[in-house]
């Protein structure tokens, strides 16, 4: 028999069992490629092979149960995400979307998985998937940022935002090359995001960057990525007051034009507790309705589900500048609970601590 004559999709599933490993990464690459290659010839027969290897791959019921969502979403000819796959596919690098996606997908939500849940049940504690770091270049430099990813990927985290507070971001290329495996998410400034820093930080295909909505900028800056075929998304910042133009719909439709992949929407510190439901409660009808071509998020809610999903367990993270473990419940004090001081694991060992029984 030549496997060579053999459809990808097939081989991954030889025998009635999803293959793993290298060859099946291997043939999930050659399968996209594909995909990506052959859009022209039938868009939406593309996007619902794609979901068809997500139902594959999930590891557990929540990632199943994903991907069986979104394959029902699309049984409408008209579902907005047609339109957002096809302007994505069209405008945006494809080794990029490949990279990325199966670096997120595959390596964060399936190969990862297995380490991530027999870690946090032999130590009793939540492992997040998704991991968040405050970069300034400063206390948090790039040696900062690669020591967290290094012992990340060791716990089985191939995910991570970076939130850029001041400093190159440039500076950040070796590390984002350094770690091909992984997938990041840079939440940036217009300005800090010249022609030079964004070959330099998406060049090895792993990146997405994330352009603020709330500069003046925010339209020439997304014009010029566009134009690049670079992979990005948008975000911005709200309060009280500007969750209004959030829960009407004007703001969506204000940057929609400009992008088709995310739109997050990050809470300040000041905002209340319901209306960080509210603004929830509304992404989540968006994405269920098909409201827009693009996927609406809520930074601080769906992140943390993301991370229950797959976890199992209450377990966002972030670390701040200076290295200091912030959780749901905000910013901790202890100094075992920086990264300076201790490993990743023993932070969240002590920091997100959980009860055998509840493991």
């Amino acid at each position: 028999m030549t496997y060579n004559k053999i459809p990808p999709i097939q081989l991954l599933k030889w025998g009635g069992h999803v293959k793993k490993g290298a060859m099946a990464q291997h043939l999930l690459q050659t399968t996209i490629s594909r995909s990506l290659r052959d859009i022209n010839d039938g868009p939406k027969r593309t996007i619902r092979n794609l979901v068809e290897l997500g139902e594959n791959f999930s590891v557990g019921r929540s990632q199943l149960d994903f991907f069986k969502t979104i394959h029902s979403m699309l049984k409408s000819e008209n579902s907005a995400y047609y339109t957002l796959w096809e302007t994505l596919t069209r405008e945006t690098d494809h080794d990029s979307l490949k990279t990325f996606g199966i670096n997120v997908g595959y390596n964060g939500c399936t190969t990862g998985v297995k380490a991530l849940r027999e870690l946090s049940k032999k130590h009793c504690c939540g492992i997040p998937s998704v991991l968040t770091v405050m970069y300034d270049g400063s206390k948090m430099d790039k040696n900062g940022v690669d020591n967290i990813v290094r012992q990340g990927e060791t716990l089985g985290i191939f995910t991570y935002i970076i939130s850029h507070h001041g400093g190159e971001l440039e500076a950040l290329a070796p590390v984002f090359g350094g770690h091909s495996d992984s997938g990041f998410v840079i939440l940036a400034n217009g300005s800090s995001l010249c022609d030079q820093t964004v070959f330099s930080l998406t060049k090895h295909k792993n990146v997405m960057l994330s352009v603020s909505a709330d500069e003046s900028s925010f339209e020439e800056v997304c014009k010029g990525l566009r134009a690049q075929h670079i992979l990005f998304c948008v975000h911005t910042k709200y309060d009280d007051v500007k969750s209004d133009e959030i829960l009407s719909g004007s703001w969506v439709e204000k940057v929609e034009p400009f992008v088709s992949t995310l739109a997050l929407l990050i809470p300040d510190d000041e905002v209340s507790e319901s209306t960080i439901a509210k603004v929830g409660a509304f992404a989540y009808s968006c994405r269920m309705e098909m409201r827009y071509p693009l996927i609406l998020m809520d930074y601080r809610l769906d992140v943390a589900e993301m991370n229950r999903a797959i976890s199992r367990n209450k377990c966002s993270a972030t670390f701040d500048t200076d290295g200091q473990l912030i959780t749901e419940s905000g910013k901790t004090l202890d100094a075992c609970l920086n990264i300076v001081n201790c490993s990743l694991l023993e932070i969240f060992r002590k920091g997100l601590a959980i009860d055998r029984e509840f493991i």
